[in-house]
């Protein structure tokens, strides 16, 4: 039995050992942009303070006002049925009226908190609403070449002195563009760059690209209060849901407005 053991522990040394010159010969042949990238991706002590819980504001600041997006003949015409419907008191509903999480970019906007998570080569953003959760890489990976549909997408990130530069892609899923009841197309591509523009005020300016709905970017600017004493509350949709489903289980085309 001690013979076992003995055989154990050497073969547990041997596996370390063979571990550590692995990773120092992986270490030794990165390139000095590589070398760099590790070196940021593996520690948080520069970054700046982002703990605690921030709220959005939803009240215009003075003298800002949401730039109104370019639209496509296509995103136009929709925009008109909308409006139509709404002359009739009827309203279009959305996905997530029957639960479904809003996605990127609007699960930016809910009337719900946000907590930052810095952890070596990633930022997790942990929203109240829906109980969504996104990762933004920062290790210097790039996106997938073939990416599935999800509602947040597949975000990679860098960062620019005290800035966090977000790229967003993947978004195959026909969630709110952010105006209107409008839904974006397939190859929206969304870059955030996120800061601190007072100690307790974070700012995110989103640069929204889509082929099918916009002619040309979409700029927004949003704000965020922090709260270093708050947690956050667990949100669940499916409780208490009153919205109208059709006999399939799905969101019905129509909500009428109450009166």
């Amino acid at each position: 039995m001690r013979i076992l053991r003995a055989m154990i522990v050497v073969l547990f040394a041997c596996t370390g050992f063979g571990a550590a010159l692995h990773a120092q010969t992986d270490s030794h042949s990165a390139s000095p942009a590589q070398q760099a990238q590790l070196t940021a991706a593996s520690s948080t002590s520069s970054l700046p303070d982002w703990a605690g819980i921030w709220t959005p504001n939803f009240a215009p600041e003075a003298g800002s006002r949401d730039e109104q997006p370019a639209l496509t003949p296509e995103a136009a015409a929709e925009l008109k049925t909308i409006q139509e419907l709404r002359a009739k008191n009827e309203e279009p509903a959305t996905d997530s009226a029957n639960c479904l999480p809003p996605g990127m970019p609007t699960i930016m906007f809910q009337p719900y908190d946000i907590e930052f998570l810095f952890t070596p080569g990633r930022v997790t953003i942990i929203q109240e609403a829906y109980m969504q959760v996104r990762r933004v890489f920062t290790d210097g990976r790039g996106h997938p070449a073939d990416l599935d549909p999800t509602y947040n997408g597949h975000s990679i990130g860098h960062w620019e002195g005290d800035t966090l530069v977000a790229d967003t892609v993947g978004l195959g899923h026909r969630t709110p563009l952010g105006f209107d009841r409008l839904k974006h197309g397939p190859q929206l591509h969304v870059i955030e760059r996120i800061r601190l523009v007072s100690p307790d005020t974070l700012e995110v300016r989103m640069t929204l690209t889509d082929p099918e709905m916009l002619e040309k970017p979409w700029h927004l600017v949003r704000t965020y209060t922090r709260h270093r004493d708050w947690d956050q509350i667990e949100f669940l949709c499916e409780e208490n849901n009153r919205n109208p489903v059709d006999k399939t289980g799905q969101v019905s085309t129509i909500l009428r407005k109450q009166n």
